[in-house]
């Protein structure tokens, strides 16, 4: 579900969720350097070795600049890795900085020479991608002032401390590191405090109205249709960060979907049924509201969902039940959907059914 991303290995390695469903996808068995993608790459670099000669020697040039101080190169603006002052103060630690771009800017350049197809270029940046933040210089104690200031100021407790955070990640499916503290959020705590209520539960949804937060509402009702791989308060987090609340301090009448979390028993929900439970949650706002029309929000998968369920009003010349539609990061050709597509193939397909 994502859209076509930039190309760089930096832009590959950052696409946390392709990463993500990629893995699963094969059950943890696929290789992160795909074995078509270096042979794609080599073959490219033996057609053109003369490309090869001058990243190479642009390479030698670059480190030499760095190594008398001379190189202008900088992380990008929000690469969180590099954002501590002595990246940039510490003379040492600024060459090794300036060192690792160049050669991730190199690796760039030889996978763009290749001019290889996109299917291969992406699992060619991915893999570059996976092995260039591996030995990025901030995943070292040694070469990370951050690091290297907490283990002074805490008498390295934080190794000790990081080291059981380390151990629970990996003791439990799918053995990857937590981006957050989940304990920290409860809902109904710190975590969708808007106030409604839900008023329609079906066996593949629950529909939530929102209280008014204004004396007067706009006539035409919002709804909204959240990814099937979230919970609906995605849309209504904490105070001051949540749509839901922006939008009924607004004057807007606004209705979600939460889906149900489907287990075995469900194994028969497929699009029509999802599509079907967005025209009954339209249908039932509808009613509520008594408006003939309904404005539809939705987000990624939700997304791809509720535009096929336009596709079907459309078809029964019932398009004007819907008001609007408004589609956040929702994908709808995906003939060159990402890193995801990349790696898929009929075998990964059939393996995610059978997950």
């Amino acid at each position: 579900m994502t859209a076509p991303a930039k190309s760089g290995p930096r832009a590959a390695a950052t696409a946390s969720l392709d990463v993500l469903l990629t893995e699963p996808a094969v059950n943890g068995t696929r290789r992160f350097i795909a074995p078509r993608a270096i042979a794609g790459v080599a073959g490219g670099v033996a057609r053109r070795p003369h490309r090869v000669i001058g990243r190479a020697a642009g390479l030698g040039n670059d480190l030499a600049r760095v190594a008398v101080g001379r190189s202008e190169r900088a992380p990008a603006r929000g690469d969180r890795r590099f954002g501590d002052p002595a990246w940039q103060h510490n003379w040492l630690l600024r060459r090794v900085l300036q060192g690792y771009l160049s050669a991730a800017d190199a690796v760039d350049g030889v996978i763009s020479d290749a001019e290889l197809d996109w299917q291969t270029e992406r699992q060619a940046r991915f893999a570059a991608g996976n092995v260039l933040d591996a030995v990025a210089p901030t995943n070292f104690p040694w070469s990370n002032p951050t690091v290297l200031k907490t283990i002074v100021d805490e008498g390295g407790t934080n190794l000790v401390r990081g080291a059981k955070r380390f151990a629970a990640d990996f003791a439990w499916p799918p053995q990857l590191p937590q981006n957050v503290d989940t304990s920290r959020f409860e809902v109904g705590g710190n975590l969708a405090l808007t106030p409604g209520s839900v008023v329609l539960q079906t066996d593949v949804f629950e529909l939530i109205q929102y209280k008014p937060a204004t004396e007067q509402v706009h006539e035409v009702p919002l709804l909204f249709i959240p990814p099937t791989i979230n919970k609906y308060y995605i849309l209504d987090l904490a105070p001051g960060r949540s749509v839901v609340e922006h939008l009924v301090a607004q004057g807007m009448q606004v209705f979600l979907v939460s889906w149900r979390n489907p287990d075995e028993s469900h194994a028969h929900f497929d699009l029509d049924t999802y599509v079907s439970a967005v025209l009954e949650a339209r249908d039932a706002v509808a009613a509520i509201t008594k408006a003939p029309a309904v404005h539809l929000n939705a987000a990624c998968s939700g997304g791809i969902i509720t535009s096929g369920a336009l596709g079907h009003l459309a078809a029964e010349g019932s398009l004007g039940d819907v008001a609007s539609l408004t589609l956040f990061v929702s994908a709808l050709d995906s003939t060159r959907a990402g890193t995801a597509a990349a790696f898929t193939s009929r075998d990964v397909a059939a393996a995610a059914v059978a997950e």
